[in-house]
C-alpha cells in the first residue's frame, strides 16, 4: 500500500453526473486512483443529476466513459471494483424536497455513520447557489461537508463576491475548495517548491533583478465541443483570468516561512490584489482565429476573443515597472507538427549596464506542456574576439504515471480527501483575478480595441508584438 493511500471511508456525491465534466474528468481520475490503489477500502461514490435512471444504468455509464478515456489499458478487475462502490441519486438542484429525499437516500444507503462527505460540483456555475442551499437546508450538525468548487466562480468580480457572500451564510469558508485544476498539475507547483528549496533560484526571482515575465500558452486546435460555453467567455475570462494568472502567482509571491494553506493562499492573494492593467491599446492585444465562425454553436456575428496578450504591472515596491506578459490562444503555431499545446513560462533577467546590446539576457525558463523542464540560460565570451555563446542547463522536473505521478485531477482530489488546501483558491485570491480580468476587459471597451483576425496555425495577431517592443523586448519564443 502506498503510504500515500487514503485510509479512512468517505462519501463522495457528484453533481452533474451525467454532465461532460464528469465523464471526462471526475470518473477517469477516480478510476487512476483505484488503479493506482489510494483509495480505501470503504468508500460511495453516488452520482446526482435530473435525469432519472437505475444505479446499473449509471454504472454502466460510469464505467464506459472510464473504458472511453484509456481503451485497452482498463483493468476489467480494478473497474469492477470500483464501480461496485457507485450509486445513483436522481433529483433537481433547485428544490429543497430533493435534498431532504436525498439526505434520506444517504442515511437508508450507507447508514448514519459520521463520514466525511465531499460534495463535487460538477454542474454550470448558474447552479451553484442552488445546491449551496439546499446542502444548508439539509446538512447534519458537526458534518464533515466539503464543498467541490470548479471555476468559473463567477463571470465578474461583482458576481464572484456575490458567490463569496452567499456562500460564507451558509458554510465556513474552510469547508470550499475552490479547484483549479492547474494547481493539480506537477510542474506548476515546481514553480514554488524549486524556488523554495533551491537559495540560487530564490535570490533570482526577486523584481530587483528581473527585466520581464513572460507566460505563454498556445493550443493548435480550436474550441471544439466547448464552443457554446466558450463564446459565453472568451479567452480572457476563460484562462488569463485562472490559469494564467494563478501561475504568475506563483512565480512572484513571496515564500511564507510556514507551508500552510492559508499562509499560501495569503500570499499568493497580496500579489494577485496588487496586479495592474494599465489601459491602453499598447497593453491588450486581442485576436479570433479564421474559422472560428464556422465552428458548431458560434454566432456568424460572435466577436468573442480566441486569443489575447495582456501587459501587467504589479504595483509593489520590488516590481516596480518590471512588466509581466500574458499570451495564449487557440488555432496556433505551437512550433511542433505533433504537439498541440504548448505552455511556458519565462522569467528574463537584467543585464548588466556595460553588457553589449547584442549579449542574450540569462533567462530562467520553466516549460509546463508538452514537456516539463526547468532551462537556465548563461552567456559565455569566446577567446578575445568578442563572440558569444549561450549555455543551457536543463533539467526534467516532472514526473510520469510510471513514477507513481497522477493527473491533475487525481492528485486534487487526494488533496481534498486529506484535507489538504494549500493548492486551491481561497475567495479573495478569485475576486482579485476577476479585478484583473475586469481591468482587462474594461480597457478593450474604453479603447475600442479591435479584434484582430488571424490565420489558423499562425503565431496570433500581429499586435501582440506592441505589448513587448514599448519596453524593448521581444516575446520568447520556445521551439519543439
Amino acid at each position: 500500500m502506498s503510504p500515500l493511500t487514503v485510509k479512512h471511508p468517505f462519501i463522495l456525491t457528484i453533481f452533474g453526473a451525467s454532465g461532460d465534466l464528469a465523464k471526462l474528468k471526475i470518473f477517469p481520475n477516480l478510476y487512476r486512483l483505484a488503479e493506482f490503489k489510494r483509495l480505501p477500502a470503504d468508500y460511495f461514490i453516488v452520482g446526482f443529476a435530473r435525469t432519472q435512471k437505475t444505479r446499473a444504468q449509471f454504472q454502466t455509464e460510469f464505467s464506459e466513459s472510464i473504458k472511453q478515456a484509456f481503451g485497452d489499458e482498463v483493468s476489467p478487475e480494478v473497474l469492477g471494483e470500483l464501480a461496485s462502490h457507485v450509486y445513483y441519486f436522481s433529483g433537481q438542484y433547485s428544490e429543497g424536497e430533493s435534498f431532504k429525499a436525498y439526505r434520506n437516500f444517504l442515511d437508508t444507503t450507507f447508514g448514519k455513520k459520521k463520514l466525511p462527505h465531499l460534495a463535487y460540483f460538477s454542474v454550470p456555475s448558474t447552479v451553484y447557489k442552488d445546491i449551496i442551499g439546499n446542502l444548508a437546508l439539509v446538512k447534519k450538525p458537526g458534518e464533515d461537508l466539503r464543498l467541490i468548487l470548479e471555476k468559473p466562480f463567477g463571470t465578474s468580480k461583482q458576481t464572484a463576491e456575490e458567490l463569496f457572500h452567499f456562500a460564507s451564510q451558509h458554510f465556513a469558508e474552510e469547508q470550499f475548495y475552490l479547484l483549479d485544476h492547474y494547481l493539480g498539475k506537477m510542474s506548476v507547483r515546481s514553480m514554488l517548491r524549486l524556488r523554495e528549496s533551491n537559495r540560487i533560484l530564490s535570490h533570482m526571482m526577486r523584481g530587483y533583478e528581473i527585466a520581464n515575465i513572460q507566460i505563454t500558452a498556445l493550443e493548435s486546435f480550436g474550441v471544439k465541443e466547448r464552443a457554446s460555453y466558450f463564446d459565453q467567455v472568451g479567452t480572457i475570462k476563460d484562462f488569463i483570468q485562472s490559469h494564467m494568472l494563478q501561475m504568475l502567482a506563483l512565480l512572484t509571491m513571496s515564500i511564507p516561512i510556514e507551508q500552510e494553506a492559508k499562509s499560501l493562499q495569503r500570499e499568493r492573494h497580496a500579489m494577485l490584489s496588487s496586479i495592474v492593467c494599465v489601459p491602453g491599446e499598447k497593453n491588450v492585444s486581442i485576436g479570433q482565429y479564421e474559422s472560428y465562425h464556422k465552428e458548431k454553436d458560434v454566432p456568424s456575428t460572435s466577436i468573442t476573443e480566441t486569443f489575447a496578450a495582456v501587459r501587467l504591472f504589479i504595483d509593489r515596491l520590488d516590481w516596480h515597472r518590471v512588466p509581466m506578459y500574458l499570451r495564449t490562444g487557440k488555432m496556433l503555431s505551437t512550433g511542433s507538427t505533433t504537439n498541440k499545446k504548448h505552455t511556458y513560462a519565462v522569467v528574463e533577467l537584467k543585464k548588466f549596464p556595460f553588457q553589449k546590446p547584442a549579449e542574450s539576457p540569462n533567462r530562467l525558463v520553466i516549460e509546463l506542456y508538452p514537456t516539463e523542464k526547468l532551462t537556465i540560460t548563461l552567456v559565455n565570451k569566446l577567446g578575445e574576439i568578442g563572440s558569444f555563446q549561450e549555455l543551457s542547463l536543463s533539467e526534467t522536473i516532472g514526473c510520469s504515471l510510471e513514477e507513481g505521478c497522477l493527473p491533475e485531477y487525481a492528485t486534487l482530489f487526494l488533496d481534498i480527501l486529506r484535507g489538504e488546501k494549500k493548492y486551491f483558491l481561497s475567495f479573495p485570491e478569485i475576486i482579485s483575478q476577476w479585478n484583473v480580468a475586469d481591468q482587462i476587459v474594461r480597457s478593450i471597451q474604453t479603447k475600442k480595441i479591435k479584434l484582430e483576425k488571424y490565420a489558423d496555425g499562425s503565431e496570433g495577431p500581429k499586435s501582440q508584438h506592441a505589448l513587448t517592443a514599448m519596453d524593448g523586448f521581444k516575446w520568447y519564443d520556445i521551439k519543439l
